[in-house]
């Protein structure tokens, strides 16, 4: 199973390193919405399913990222 911050460096397209926990998206180095779409888009094909409106507004951690993966 892929790791929050495996897939958050994935998405930046970077080799940074990300913090775990509460950590918040918009704080990351290089974090822009078009990331945030990239994000959605990767964590829909991961989990196999369509994310809810829900999902998508509570995504703004690197926790919440985990809490998502951790369904799959």
């Amino acid at each position: 199973m892929m790791q929050a911050n495996e897939l958050i460096a994935e998405v930046l397209r970077s080799s940074i390193s990300i913090p775990h926990g509460d950590t918040p998206l918009a704080e990351l180095e290089g974090w822009d919405s078009l990331k945030g779409v990239r994000l959605v888009l990767r964590l829909e094909e991961i989990i196999g399913r369509e994310l809810s409106e829900d999902d998508i507004e509570r995504l703004r951690s690197v926790h919440d990222v985990e809490r998502l993966l951790k369904v799959t």
